[in-house]
């Protein structure tokens, strides 16, 4: 049986398992801050080039936020270790809201990689924009015909494999898929997903393991061919469907589904009415019809959390994901040395005592 594109809420919430009530709170602003704000215009720092999902969905929300914010969103694109060069920017700029990272998975592998310092779940509030989930696809004329030529190649000799950088979410799923499936890649960085993808529509690399979002464009027009996304069930895009990855290697069953999740962020210690007014707006646009036509177009689904437990997400993904590098021997930092709990242990673990909600 087909799996139509997109994750609701409550198995969202069982795949990550977090927990809460499905009501998801709009706050107005009250006092004096936070009905003065903006009074200037709001730049959106991405931290990826344009073109890819990051800056496709980050671009398509925000421009979703203007009305009700009355204010001009200005969206520029500062691309570099996997976003840590956009983050580092906005961690140095005022509290005032108007820098806002645009990024992506809550900067989760950040820590771990030692490209930043702060702490996902402590120094940002996140404003998830969209989930998206991980594909493998080749050019037409590759001699891969399947996802099993693929890996049954990478296990005599390692194949060339594109993606947004080292240490960022496309690495993370390819290493994992690789431990599963036995296979040895040769990965080659590009600063997002979008040069990724054409890196290997131009033969500069022999396939690419990143979002479907990014390859979908490619796809239908028949400029790549998909060999199997990250997930245990096909998944149909338009007239296209995707084959599991599970169906070829079943060990990556409990990994599914897998993917990235766009998300903007505000410093933390941002006043609360300007943070209260952006959630307002930001969940305003998340309805926004064009936004929505983007999601479908672009093979992307909501992610409806309240923002406690957006917090508790944001500190589960560093979790699963700085164990999973220190594993594979990706990480650069030990998460027990830099107090990142086990996921085994995660739910004895939060929240810590140092956790303050701001929008609750």
């Amino acid at each position: 049986m087909k799996k139509e594109i997109g994750m609701d809420r409550r198995e969202f919430l069982k795949f990550l398992g977090v927990g809460g009530a499905l009501s998801i709170p709009l706050f107005r602003a009250t006092t004096a801050v936070g009905a003065k704000w903006p009074t200037q215009p709001i730049r959106v720092v991405i931290g990826y080039r344009a073109g890819g999902g990051t800056d496709t969905f980050t671009r398509a929300l925000v421009a979703g936020m203007e009305e009700p914010l009355k204010a001009t969103i200005n969206v520029t694109n500062m691309p570099g270790s996997v976003a840590a060069v956009a983050t580092d920017f906005v961690w140095n700029k005022p509290a005032e809201g108007y820098f806002w990272a645009g990024v992506s998975n809550y900067n989760k592998f950040l820590r771990a990689m030692k490209y930043h310092a702060t702490v996902p779940w402590r120094d940002w509030q996140w404003y998830p924009v969209a989930g998206t989930y991980q594909g493998w696809a080749v050019r037409p004329d590759s001699p891969f015909k399947t996802f099993q030529d693929f890996i049954d190649a990478a296990r005599k000799k390692p194949i060339t494999l594109s993606h947004s950088g080292i240490g960022g979410i496309w690495h993370e799923g390819d290493a994992i898929m690789a431990k599963a499936a036995g296979a040895k890649f040769n990965y080659i960085p590009y600063k997002g997903g979008a040069p990724a993808t054409l890196a290997l529509i131009k033969g500069e690399v022999d396939a690419v393991g990143n979002g479907i979002h990014e390859q979908v464009e490619f796809l239908k027009a028949g400029k790549l061919r998909n060999l199997a996304v990250f997930t245990d069930k096909p998944l149909t895009v338009g007239t296209l469907t995707l084959e599991p990855v599970t169906k070829y290697v079943p060990e990556l069953k409990p990994y599914t589904p897998f993917g990235g999740d766009v998300t903007m962020a505000l410093k933390r210690d941002t006043p609360l009415d300007i943070l209260k007014v952006a959630y307002e707006a930001y969940r305003k646009a998340l309805d926004n019809p064009r936004f929505e036509e983007i999601l479908k177009k672009k093979v992307g689904y909501k992610i409806l959390l309240s923002p406690t437990e957006i917090d508790k997400v944001a500190a589960r993904k560093e979790s699963v994901t700085a164990w999973t590098f220190k594993e594979l021997g990706i990480a650069k930092a030990d998460p027990a040395e830099l107090g990142i709990p086990r996921p085994e242990e995660f739910e004895g673990w939060w929240p810590p005592k140092e956790y303050k909600p701001r929008l609750t």
